[in-house]
Formats: structure tokens, C-alpha cells, sequence
């Protein structure tokens, strides 16, 4: 199985790629530049340009027939709605499987104002929100972690709002859900994680947890979503209160913990896309992570040209 993965400079690419290795797979991967540790693990590497150069897929197309590449798994939001997109292009062409959901429900996931009138309308508890200069917080409609976000106080009264929702301020438990569906959008796993620590928008400390009442909600989610293959869904949770904030449709970064507590989900996925069927594991709950990072020393002669 020939697989390719991008963004292998992030840190959440580390925990992941021996989940890939365990399957011997031959990973191919790539990235915006050469300073990229992922680069220089066991890989087929390659530097592509980012999303917002009309040139990106037409270099990825490229590698895609080259390397006779069998799944794709996208996991940078600026390109997960181009994937989507050319979904079904890459599977007539070049038989190559790219594990993402359909357009709909990128449109809905990488919205925010999307994503609020989503939970809205299907009766899912989530923060109020508008497009206007009305709550506390403001965040990006398409943005991504911590980037971008600001409180109210913090900004004057010319602030524009293009781009920009406002939403209520909340506190609580955060918790980010995993969910692997198959290719009929039904849920396989549905992992809710505490996170107990949280750098740059990523967990780096975690609890997997059993809660029903979150569970449910997410059974809901999905079953008006109907995502293909995996995504992640953020929550808060306070004095028995739940409101939902987020849909990603994609691998959370701390998603490596329910791997651990299920199964290798690259594995499932792997599995799914040769048509054979797949038993669900048992899910181990109360199971913690703590991430640590490590280093990769190179060379400046050494570095991908």
C-alpha cells in the first residue's frame, strides 16, 4: 500500500507516522518547504507549493501518478475542500482513494457561521454566535486553532468583521471527539478526550472519557453530517452542559490517543478501501496521554533541495 500524507512538518505528524509504520506501509510525503522534520524520517519526501498557488495540484497530480499512490489522507484545512472536490476525479484517474468527506459537509465543517447554523437547525447546544459585533469572542469563519482569534475588549470599534464571527464566551471541560465513519457514514469509533493540556491548539495532555450524554450528541452530529473517514468534534461541557463548537474534517492532532484506545485506525481505513470488513474493538477509557517532543538534527548540505 502506497499511502500520501501531508504536512509532515507538524508535530502531530510524529505520533502518527508509526501508527503507518506498523502497516509497512510506503509513505509518501509532503510539505511547503525543506526545513520539515517529516522530510527526513523513513519516507518518500517531496516540497509542493501551499494551497493558495494555482500550481499546488497540478504538482500533487504529479505525484500522485508517479508514485501510484493508493490513499491520500488530507489534513491541512486550506486544502481540504480542493480534496474533496477532486475526490472522485483521483479515483477514476488514478484509482487512488482520498479519505475525506464530501463537499456539503467540508462547506459546513470549515465555516464557523456554517457550522453555528448546522447546529442550529439540527438542535445541537453550541454558543451563539453572529456575523455581527455581538459576543465576546471573535474568531476567523475559516480559521484554525488559536490563530486569529481575539475577545472583544481587546479590539476598537473599527474592527472589521469581514470574515469574522462574534460568539458567546464560554468556559468548562474542553473536549475534542474522535470519529472514524466508514465510507457509508456510519460511526465506527466515537472517542470523546478531556483535554488536559492544550499547546498552540493542540492536546498534549488527554483523558479518554465516557460520557453519554456527549456520545449521543455525536451520534447525532454524524448522522446529519453523514463525514466519510475521520473527523473531529470540539466541545465544552460545565455543570452537566454540553454546547458544541466545532466539526474538523479531518484527524484531530492529539488523535493518537484513540488510536491507543481502540485500534489503528489507519489500519480500519486501509481495510474499508479494499472492500473487506472491519470488527470494532472494545474502547479503553480512563486511558491517558502525555506528549513529548524529539528532536531531528540535519545538515544544511543535507536539506531537501
Amino acid at each position: 500500500m502506497k499511502v500520501l500524507v501531508e504536512g509532515i512538518g507538524s508535530p502531530v505528524f510524529g505520533p502518527r507516522i508509526k501508527y503507518m509504520e506498523k502497516l509497512n506501509w510506503d509513505i509518501v510525503g509532503i510539505d511547503i518547504n525543506n526545513k520539515s522534520f517529516g522530510l527526513y524520517k523513513n519516507i518518500n519526501p517531496y516540497i509542493v507549493p501551499k494551497y493558495n498557488n494555482e500550481e499546488s495540484f497540478s504538482v500533487i497530480e504529479k505525484i500522485i501518478e508517479k508514485e501510484n499512490i493508493d490513499i491520500v489522507f488530507p489534513t491541512i484545512n486550506e486544502g481540504l475542500l480542493s480534496w474533496s472536490e477532486k475526490r472522485e476525479y483521483f479515483k477514476n484517474k488514478y484509482n487512488t482513494n482520498v479519505i475525506i468527506s464530501d463537499e456539503p459537509a467540508i462547506n459546513i465543517c470549515t465555516d464557523k457561521w456554517e457550522t453555528y447554523l448546522f447546529f442550529k437547525k439540527h438542535n445541537i447546544p453550541t454558543p451563539e454566535t453572529s456575523l455581527e459585533k455581538k459576543h465576546d469572542l471573535f474568531k476567523p469563519r475559516n480559521g484554525r486553532g488559536s490563530k486569529g482569534i481575539y475577545l472583544k475588549a481587546e479590539l476598537d470599534e473599527q474592527f472589521n468583521m469581514n470574515g469574522y464571527v462574534s460568539q458567546e464566551l464560554i468556559d468548562g471541560e474542553e473536549y475534542t471527539i474522535d470519529v472514524l465513519c466508514d465510507f457509508n457514514s456510519n460511526p465506527i469509533y466515537i472517542i470523546p478526550r478531556l483535554r488536559l493540556n492544550v499547546e498552540s491548539g493542540v492536546s498534549v495532555k488527554g483523558k479518554t472519557i465516557y460520557d453519554k450524554k456527549i456520545i449521543q450528541y455525536t451520534k447525532k452530529i454524524v448522522k446529519k453530517l453523514k463525514p466519510v473517514g475521520p473527523i473531529n468534534i470540539q466541545c465544552f461541557k460545565k455543570e452537566g452542559k454540553v454546547r458544541f463548537i466545532e466539526i474538523n474534517p479531518r484527524l484531530a492532532g492529539g488523535s493518537s490517543l484513540s488510536f491507543a484506545s481502540s485500534d489503528n485506525w489507519f489500519k480500519v481505513i486501509s481495510l474499508l478501501s479494499d472492500g473487506k470488513e472491519y470488527t470494532q474493538k472494545d474502547i479503553i477509557f480512563n486511558n491517558y496521554m502525555f506528549r513529548y517532543y524529539e528532536d531531528v538534527i540535519v545538515l544544511e548540505n543535507d536539506l531537501l533541495k
